[in-house]
Protein backbone atom coordinates (compact mmCIF):
# COMPACT_ATOMS: atom_id res chain seq x y z
CA UNK A 1 0.00 0.00 0.00
CA UNK A 2 2.90 2.57 0.83
CA UNK A 3 4.73 1.53 -2.46
CA UNK A 4 1.27 2.65 -4.40
CA UNK A 5 0.89 5.71 -2.45
CA UNK A 6 5.17 6.64 -3.17
CA UNK A 7 4.38 5.85 -7.15
CA UNK A 8 1.17 8.24 -6.88
CA UNK A 9 3.19 10.99 -5.26
CA UNK A 10 5.81 10.24 -8.01
CA UNK A 11 3.73 10.63 -10.78
CA UNK A 12 1.35 13.70 -9.34
CA UNK A 13 4.79 15.55 -8.72
CA UNK A 14 5.93 15.05 -12.04
CA UNK A 15 3.03 15.93 -13.53
CA UNK A 16 2.90 19.07 -11.60
CA UNK A 17 6.13 19.89 -12.91
CA UNK A 18 5.34 19.30 -16.46
CA UNK A 19 2.30 22.15 -15.77
CA UNK A 20 5.00 24.58 -14.64
CA UNK A 21 7.18 24.26 -17.79
CA UNK A 22 4.22 24.45 -20.47
CA UNK A 23 2.95 27.49 -17.61
CA UNK A 24 6.41 28.97 -18.08
CA UNK A 25 6.46 28.69 -21.51
CA UNK A 26 3.07 29.96 -22.13
CA UNK A 27 4.12 32.89 -19.94
CA UNK A 28 7.74 33.42 -22.04
CA UNK A 29 5.74 33.43 -25.29
CA UNK A 30 3.16 35.50 -23.87
CA UNK A 31 5.47 38.48 -22.84
CA UNK A 32 7.68 38.15 -26.08
CA UNK A 33 5.04 38.40 -28.84
CA UNK A 34 5.13 41.83 -27.87
CA UNK A 35 7.77 42.73 -29.81
CA UNK A 36 8.28 42.84 -33.23
CA UNK A 37 9.76 44.19 -36.20
CA UNK A 38 8.32 44.62 -40.18
CA UNK A 39 9.43 46.32 -43.02
CA UNK A 40 7.50 46.03 -46.10
CA UNK A 41 9.44 46.34 -49.80
CA UNK A 42 6.70 48.21 -51.82
CA UNK A 43 8.84 50.53 -54.43
CA UNK A 44 9.93 47.57 -56.28
CA UNK A 45 9.85 47.69 -59.90
CA UNK A 46 11.48 46.20 -63.06
CA UNK A 47 11.17 47.98 -66.42
CA UNK A 48 12.10 46.98 -70.19
CA UNK A 49 13.77 50.31 -72.15
CA UNK A 50 13.03 51.30 -75.84
CA UNK A 51 14.31 51.14 -78.89
CA UNK A 52 12.41 54.01 -81.36
CA UNK A 53 13.89 55.27 -84.77
CA UNK A 54 12.61 58.42 -85.71
CA UNK A 55 12.69 59.54 -89.57
CA UNK A 56 12.07 63.43 -91.09
CA UNK A 57 12.51 65.31 -93.19
CA UNK A 58 11.08 68.84 -92.69
CA UNK A 59 7.61 68.55 -91.74
CA UNK A 60 7.22 64.55 -92.26
CA UNK A 61 8.20 62.56 -89.55
CA UNK A 62 7.92 58.73 -89.59
CA UNK A 63 8.13 56.48 -86.44
CA UNK A 64 9.14 53.27 -86.52
CA UNK A 65 5.72 52.37 -84.25
CA UNK A 66 3.42 53.87 -87.23
CA UNK A 67 1.54 55.68 -84.71
CA UNK A 68 3.83 58.89 -83.85
CA UNK A 69 6.22 59.07 -80.99
CA UNK A 70 3.71 57.03 -78.57
CA UNK A 71 1.12 54.25 -79.14
CA UNK A 72 1.50 50.59 -79.37
CA UNK A 73 4.96 48.92 -80.16
CA UNK A 74 4.07 45.68 -82.18
CA UNK A 75 6.30 42.65 -82.88
CA UNK A 76 8.04 43.85 -86.13
CA UNK A 77 8.59 47.58 -84.67
CA UNK A 78 7.97 48.71 -88.09
CA UNK A 79 6.55 50.98 -90.35
CA UNK A 80 6.42 52.49 -94.07
CA UNK A 81 8.04 56.06 -94.28
CA UNK A 82 6.53 58.30 -97.24
CA UNK A 83 9.77 60.15 -97.79
CA UNK A 84 11.09 60.37 -100.90
CA UNK A 85 15.19 59.91 -100.31
CA UNK A 86 15.38 60.25 -104.70
CA UNK A 87 13.23 63.09 -104.58
CA UNK A 88 10.75 62.40 -106.85
CA UNK A 89 11.12 64.89 -109.47
CA UNK A 90 10.61 64.67 -112.81
CA UNK A 91 11.45 65.04 -116.10
CA UNK A 92 15.55 65.44 -115.48
CA UNK A 93 17.94 65.15 -118.67
CA UNK A 94 21.19 63.84 -118.65
CA UNK A 95 23.81 65.71 -116.65
CA UNK A 96 21.41 68.13 -115.55
CA UNK A 97 20.77 69.60 -112.56
CA UNK A 98 22.27 67.39 -108.99
CA UNK A 99 18.93 66.81 -106.94
CA UNK A 100 19.34 66.69 -102.96
CA UNK A 101 17.58 66.66 -99.65
CA UNK A 102 18.58 65.93 -96.24
CA UNK A 103 16.65 63.79 -93.90
CA UNK A 104 17.01 63.38 -89.93
CA UNK A 105 17.61 60.00 -88.00
CA UNK A 106 16.59 60.19 -84.00
CA UNK A 107 16.93 57.73 -81.52
CA UNK A 108 13.55 58.69 -79.64
CA UNK A 109 14.19 55.49 -77.11
CA UNK A 110 15.39 55.11 -74.39
CA UNK A 111 18.39 52.52 -75.04
CA UNK A 112 21.84 53.72 -76.99
CA UNK A 113 21.89 51.47 -80.18
CA UNK A 114 24.18 48.78 -80.02
CA UNK A 115 23.81 48.80 -84.12
CA UNK A 116 22.65 50.81 -87.00
CA UNK A 117 22.09 49.82 -90.47
CA UNK A 118 20.87 51.34 -93.81
CA UNK A 119 19.87 48.69 -96.69
CA UNK A 120 19.17 49.07 -100.22
CA UNK A 121 16.35 47.13 -102.06
CA UNK A 122 16.91 46.16 -105.54
CA UNK A 123 16.42 49.07 -108.24
CA UNK A 124 13.59 48.78 -110.70
CA UNK A 125 12.82 50.79 -113.60
CA UNK A 126 9.24 51.76 -115.24
CA UNK A 127 7.51 54.37 -116.47
CA UNK A 128 7.35 57.63 -115.26
CA UNK A 129 3.91 59.00 -114.32
CA UNK A 130 3.88 61.62 -116.73
CA UNK A 131 5.07 59.28 -119.68
CA UNK A 132 2.40 59.68 -121.25
CA UNK A 133 3.47 56.62 -123.07
CA UNK A 134 6.55 57.34 -124.43
CA UNK A 135 8.96 55.11 -122.56
CA UNK A 136 12.26 53.91 -123.29
CA UNK A 137 13.09 50.70 -123.56
CA UNK A 138 16.01 50.23 -121.25
CA UNK A 139 14.50 49.77 -117.95
CA UNK A 140 17.41 46.94 -116.96
CA UNK A 141 19.86 49.31 -117.32
CA UNK A 142 18.54 52.77 -116.32
CA UNK A 143 19.36 52.22 -112.82
CA UNK A 144 22.85 52.57 -113.16
CA UNK A 145 22.69 55.61 -114.90
CA UNK A 146 21.28 57.26 -111.78
CA UNK A 147 24.29 58.64 -110.36
CA UNK A 148 23.55 58.70 -106.61
CA UNK A 149 25.18 59.51 -103.44
CA UNK A 150 24.87 59.50 -99.93
CA UNK A 151 26.57 61.14 -96.95
CA UNK A 152 27.06 63.01 -93.43
CA UNK A 153 28.95 65.50 -92.35
CA UNK A 154 32.64 65.05 -93.87
CA UNK A 155 31.77 61.77 -94.79
CA UNK A 156 30.53 59.65 -97.77
CA UNK A 157 28.30 56.76 -96.74
CA UNK A 158 28.40 55.76 -100.71
CA UNK A 159 30.47 55.86 -102.80
CA UNK A 160 32.26 55.21 -99.72
CA UNK A 161 35.61 57.68 -98.78
CA UNK A 162 35.91 58.25 -95.33
CA UNK A 163 37.94 61.43 -95.07
CA UNK A 164 36.04 63.51 -97.39
CA UNK A 165 32.03 64.49 -98.06
CA UNK A 166 30.43 63.22 -101.17
CA UNK A 167 30.94 65.63 -104.00
CA UNK A 168 28.11 67.85 -104.82
CA UNK A 169 27.67 66.45 -108.07
CA UNK A 170 27.84 62.70 -107.80
CA UNK A 171 29.62 60.63 -110.91
CA UNK A 172 28.49 57.27 -112.05
CA UNK A 173 31.32 56.09 -109.42
CA UNK A 174 28.04 55.39 -107.28
CA UNK A 175 24.66 54.38 -109.31
CA UNK A 176 21.43 53.12 -108.11
CA UNK A 177 22.40 49.78 -109.51
CA UNK A 178 25.82 49.79 -107.93
CA UNK A 179 24.21 50.52 -104.29
CA UNK A 180 21.52 47.80 -104.66
CA UNK A 181 21.21 44.96 -102.60
CA UNK A 182 24.14 46.72 -99.93
CA UNK A 183 23.55 47.04 -95.97
CA UNK A 184 25.95 50.03 -94.54
CA UNK A 185 26.04 49.45 -90.74
CA UNK A 186 28.17 51.34 -87.77
CA UNK A 187 30.56 48.67 -88.69
CA UNK A 188 31.09 50.35 -92.39
CA UNK A 189 33.62 52.46 -93.17
CA UNK A 190 32.66 54.99 -92.93
CA UNK A 191 29.86 53.66 -90.63
CA UNK A 192 27.16 54.92 -89.33
CA UNK A 193 26.84 56.44 -86.10
CA UNK A 194 25.42 55.57 -83.05
CA UNK A 195 22.51 57.00 -81.30
CA UNK A 196 22.62 57.01 -78.13
CA UNK A 197 18.76 58.13 -76.24
CA UNK A 198 17.77 62.11 -77.77
CA UNK A 199 20.71 61.45 -80.40
CA UNK A 200 20.55 62.29 -84.01
CA UNK A 201 22.26 62.06 -86.97
CA UNK A 202 21.33 64.23 -90.71
CA UNK A 203 22.40 62.56 -94.13
CA UNK A 204 22.45 63.71 -97.29
CA UNK A 205 21.12 61.87 -100.51
CA UNK A 206 21.70 63.48 -103.86
CA UNK A 207 20.85 62.22 -107.61
CA UNK A 208 21.54 62.53 -110.98
CA UNK A 209 20.90 61.55 -114.42
CA UNK A 210 24.20 60.59 -116.35
CA UNK A 211 25.60 61.85 -119.40
CA UNK A 212 25.33 58.40 -120.41
CA UNK A 213 21.89 58.46 -120.75
CA UNK A 214 20.36 58.04 -124.12
CA UNK A 215 17.18 58.03 -126.24
CA UNK A 216 16.44 54.50 -124.82
CA UNK A 217 16.26 56.07 -121.37
CA UNK A 218 13.39 58.28 -121.84
CA UNK A 219 10.33 58.42 -119.91
CA UNK A 220 11.68 55.73 -116.61
CA UNK A 221 11.24 56.27 -113.64
CA UNK A 222 13.71 54.75 -111.12
CA UNK A 223 12.58 52.99 -107.36
CA UNK A 224 14.29 51.40 -104.58
CA UNK A 225 13.40 50.50 -101.39
CA UNK A 226 15.96 52.05 -98.07
CA UNK A 227 15.59 50.69 -94.30
CA UNK A 228 16.98 51.90 -91.60
CA UNK A 229 16.95 49.68 -88.65
CA UNK A 230 18.02 50.43 -85.02
CA UNK A 231 18.85 47.72 -82.65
Amino acid sequence: MRRHYHLAGRSAALTAAIVAVLALGSTAAVTFSGFSATIVNNANTFSAGTMQLEESQGATTCYSTGSGSGGTVTSTNSANCAINKLIGTLDQKPAGTPLTTTITMTNVGTLTAAAESLAFGTCSAAAASDANGYVGSDTSGFCGKVDFSVGYGSKCLYPANASAACPATPTSSGTLAGVASTTFTNSSSPGLPLLAPAGSQTYTFTVMLDTTATNIDQGLAASQTMTWSQS
